[in-house]
């Protein structure tokens, strides 16, 4: 991997649904201000004045000079970089929203669980998943999607137990990025389709399944989350190779540690079954 590291389910029926026809209007649960464009919600809340931290590029590195592992100090999970001449189109996961331990966890600590394409080895990660934080002993919970480097857009009406489903797909057709996040649960979702950000590329060189301390201006203390399972992880390749966190001629999977400043292990994953499943598990929160 270079900068950082030198590393189908088929589309869910939300991301299917997603056209250059999304409107601003939403379904279900009543936002307080009209929906960002080209964006829809059923059963979740817009919540614009949610101040959730945002996602940070990973500064990624391997454990050892000889090690397929890599480190970082935001970003635990799997990552599948893309051969030098190759890109990736689509990414998915489903998880269950863990209950947090706010008792064992820093005022204002976070994590933020998600599926994204870019971020690893370029400046632009386009992600959607679930932000939640411990404030005064109490957990709060946030769905989102983001177009980096431009900020989270959040909605309220998931909660701990929530089965998920998250897919990022890239249309070449329009060179628009599908997000669409899906809870099992409830029947809520949010999608949108959204441009690269201006100033940017966003090259879909990556595709990641993530457990993240976000950052608020920096990295914020890792909330105790205890265990995430991943499951139903699907990657497909430009020209429709489909596959999941599994090297092949097309990209290459790396498992990502968490570590904090002294070197100490935050959150790690475990191996990843078949490429499509991992438990992604808590150590400390700084």
């Amino acid at each position: 991997m270079k900068r950082h590291a030198t590393a189908r389910l088929g589309l869910v029926g939300l991301v299917l649904a997603l056209t250059l026809g999304l409107t601003s209007a939403s379904s279900g649960a009543a936002a307080a201000q009209p929906l960002p464009p080209r964006t829809t919600a059923t059963g979740m809340a817009y919540q614009p004045g949610a101040a959730i931290p945002r996602t940070h590029l990973p500064e990624l590195r391997f454990t050892t000079a000889a090690a397929t592992t890599l480190r970082s100090f935001n970003w635990s999970g799997y990552v599948a970089e893309a051969c030098g001449s190759c890109k990736l189109r689509y990414v998915a996961a489903t998880f269950t929203l863990p209950s947090f331990n706010c008792a064992n966890s820093p005022d204002n600590s976070w994590a933020a669980y998600w599926v994204g394409l870019d971020g690893a080895t370029s400046g632009s990660v386009e992600q959607t998943g679930i932000e939640a934080n411990c404030t005064a002993g109490t957990a709060n919970y946030f769905a989102f999607y983001e177009m980096y480097p431009l900020a989270p857009v959040a909605f309220s009406g998931v909660n701990p137990g929530d089965s998920l489903t998250a897919a990022v797909y890239w249309n070449a057709a329009t060179n628009q990025w599908q997000l669409g996040l899906t809870d099992q649960t409830t029947g809520g979702s949010i999608a949108t389709s959204q441009p690269c950000p201006s100033s940017i590329t966003c090259a879909n060189v990556n595709a990641e399944v993530i457990t993240e301390a976000p950052s608020a201006g920096s990295t914020t203390p890792l909330a105790d989350f205890g265990t995430s399972t991943y499951a139903n992880i699907a990657v497909t390749s430009r020209n429709g190779t489909r596959g999941a966190m599994t090297s092949n001629g097309l990209w290459t999977a790396y498992p990502i540690n968490l570590e904090g400043a002294s070197g100490d292990t935050l959150a790690a994953p475990g191996p990843a079954w078949a490429g499509s499943a991992f438990l992604d598990t808590w150590h400390a929160a700084q």
